[in-house]
């Protein structure tokens, strides 16, 4: 059995993020309802169903990873604050409850993130690698800034200088935040700039993978890396896109630079992690030009993983 890392995911509470994500939440699932075919309460919605989101205390995180059978998870927070008003919980406290929870289980990785718009940016991530013991930078550029913007290189120019990965957002996301901000394009002049540095596209950009798929095909002399997560709906929807993309960044980038991840809690609700695990091993029976051999699949689920987390 393959050893499994889950390089993309999540760790919310109420308070930790802006209360407009929330109601922006609650109309998409009411909204998925209602194209269901269903008539939903959406007050319902978001005091019974949006609640479930939260583990303030990271017990529900540790327990479905078990049941999941994940050997390891990347855990970070969220700084939406500049566009959708700042919580209750400020980004640096947040960012050290993460540095705390994940120090003390060796189970768990650690980033920091953090909006490099923010005045107190550079300093604090420097904070969270030096002496919080953080791995990593997690990026959402869909907050409301380009990948290579000065501020953002600052950043980059730091986890550069530490030689720890980044990972960042790629592809579109629904409103209040803005899509045209993680469009693989930008990606583009960060790989050419900062080629030593791991930098690894989320999501391998959804809807936009095919360019994506452009500039990883031609910077194979960089370490770009890519993840999958976000794509449980897409998979279970259209099984065979989901089977050609992974195949063709696997080609573009190798194996050991395509890495399994689940973008949760947003998803295991709708999705559970165990059939999201099975749905990408899958592609290893597949009997067409977009199966994976069994040793690619052991990098894509982890391999590749635990080399750039240093496991």
């Amino acid at each position: 059995m393959s050893h499994v890392v889950d390089v993309h995911s999540h760790w919310w509470a109420e308070d930790w993020i802006p209360e407009a994500y929330w109601e922006a939440m609650t109309d998409i699932i009411v909204r998925e309802m209602e194209k269901g075919g269903r008539d939903p309460d959406r007050q319902r919605v978001r005091e019974e169903y949006i609640p479930t989101y939260w583990d303030p205390t990271g017990e529900e995180l540790l327990e479905r990873m078990d049941e999941a059978g994940i050997d390891h998870q990347v855990v970070f927070g969220l700084d939406w604050g500049i566009p959708l008003g700042d919580p209750p919980l400020a980004v640096r406290e947040y960012n050290r409850k993460v540095a705390e929870f994940t120090g003390d289980h060796d189970e768990l990785t650690g980033f920091v993130t953090v909006d490099p718009r923010r005045e107190f940016a550079v300093e604090h991530v420097r904070t969270a690698l030096d002496d919080w013991g953080m791995s990593g930078l997690k990026l959402h550029p869909t907050s409301g800034f380009h990948l290579h913007d000065p501020e953002t290189y600052r950043l980059l120019q730091l986890c550069d200088e530490r030689d720890v990965p980044v990972l960042t957002d790629s592809g579109p996301i629904a409103a209040p935040l803005y899509s045209k901000y993680s469009h693989p394009t930008h990606v583009d002049e960060v790989v050419t700039d900062f080629p030593e540095l791991d930098l690894v596209v989320a999501h391998i950009s959804l809807g936009w993978w095919r360019d994506l798929l452009a500039v990883a095909d031609v910077n194979v002399n960089t370490r770009m890396r890519v993840d999958i997560s976000g794509w449980q709906g897409r998979a279970e929807e259209y099984p065979e896109e989901f089977a050609r993309a992974v195949r063709r960044f696997v080609d573009a980038l190798g194996a050991d630079r395509v890495h399994w991840g689940t973008d949760d809690p947003a998803f295991d609700a709708a999705y559970p992690k165990e059939e999201w695990l099975e749905a990408t091993r899958a592609l290893a029976d597949r009997e067409d030009e977009h199966a994976l051999t069994e040793a690619e699949l052991e990098q894509v689920l982890g391999g590749g993983a635990a080399g750039l987390l240093g496991l």
